[in-house]
């Protein structure tokens, strides 16, 4: 699906006489066989940026890169490591928005974002040693599942505090994990491939179901999560695809599967208080609770804009 999207931009592009370059990184990048082909993308990347731009690529400001990113991974691991206990820190949109971000965007390229790192790990410390909670009370543990809605980024902070849900990880946070090597040259042609591999998102939509389905039970265990909140991208043919297979995963798990139900980019398609509305009817319906603040269940999202 990318890459046919990226070929209508390529095509139009080059018609403008614009080099175009499409990484064609392996959909199965959990299988040893394909990172030879992925290592070569690479490889073919780089000679095509040096060779339209005239420039050698500088290895020297990649590995600077990539100390900062590796101690990026350790501070955003350690975040999601709190989480495993009873006073969790750094979650929800705090942890979803940050992690694309300095992941993806910045990727150890920028000084001041090690630094908040830094700055949110010492805050994060200080507060676990304290043994805080982030809202009143805490009924739920969860996952986040699926791509989230991206008009909405409030939701996960809403179910903190109308229902006492605490959106632990997500799954677009759940990403590399790994120490990319900060000095050898060909070690990192197969860390870049790996890292284009599992881009966010990517590498829980492609890999097989191993990956979306089987993982999610996992981390669940992990965390010691009893809920698991499901984005369903109305859209999104994949995921709507397996929607028998979570259900029939989460039976078997003992888990509480809340499918909320939204349009990727579009509020006018399914709204603010119609993504609520799918938690508040399973909370009264199902789990026979009230909310832990009433005032937050039916909001007025008539300036959301």
């Amino acid at each position: 699906g990318s890459l046919m999207g990226n070929g209508i931009m390529a095509r139009a592009y080059e018609r403008e006489g614009i080099p175009v370059f499409q990484i064609a990184a392996p959909l199965r990048h959990l299988e040893e066989g394909v990172q030879e082909y992925a290592a070569q993308e690479i490889r073919n990347a780089i000679r095509f940026i040096e060779e339209n731009t005239g420039h050698k690529w500088d290895w020297d400001n990649y590995f600077t890169c990539m100390k900062r990113f590796n101690e990026e991974t350790q501070h955003r691991v350690s975040w999601m490591e709190m989480s495993r206990t009873d006073f969790p820190q750094v979650i929800g949109a705090n942890l979803a928005l940050y992690s694309e971000t300095t992941y993806m965007a910045i990727a150890g390229r920028v000084q001041d974002f090690l630094e908040a790192d830094r700055r949110i790990s010492k805050l994060a410390k200080e507060s676990f040693e304290r043994k805080e909670i982030l809202v009143p009370e805490y009924r739920h543990r969860a996952i986040i599942w699926g791509v989230q809605s991206q008009y909405y980024t409030d939701f996960l902070p809403w179910l903190q505090n109308c229902w006492g849900i605490l959106p632990l990880v997500d799954m677009l946070s759940l990403v590399y994990f790994d120490k990319v090597s900060e000095d050898d040259k060909e070690q990192a042609i197969y860390d870049i491939a790996k890292l284009y591999q599992e881009m966010i998102m990517r590498n829980r939509t492609h890999g097989g179901y191993e990956v979306l389905l089987d993982d999610l039970w996992r981390f669940c265990e992990y965390y010691n999560a009893d809920m698991v909140i499901l984005w369903e991208h109305i859209s999104c043919k994949a995921l709507d695809g397996m929607h028998g297979l979570f259900e029939e995963r989460a039976r078997e798990h003992g888990i509480k599967l809340i499918w909320v139900n939204h349009d990727l980019m579009d509020p006018r398609v399914i709204g603010r208080q119609a993504i609520r509305d799918d938690v508040n009817r399973y909370m009264r319906s199902v789990m026979q609770e009230e909310p832990i603040d009433p005032s937050l269940e039916i909001l007025d999202d008539e300036n959301a804009w």
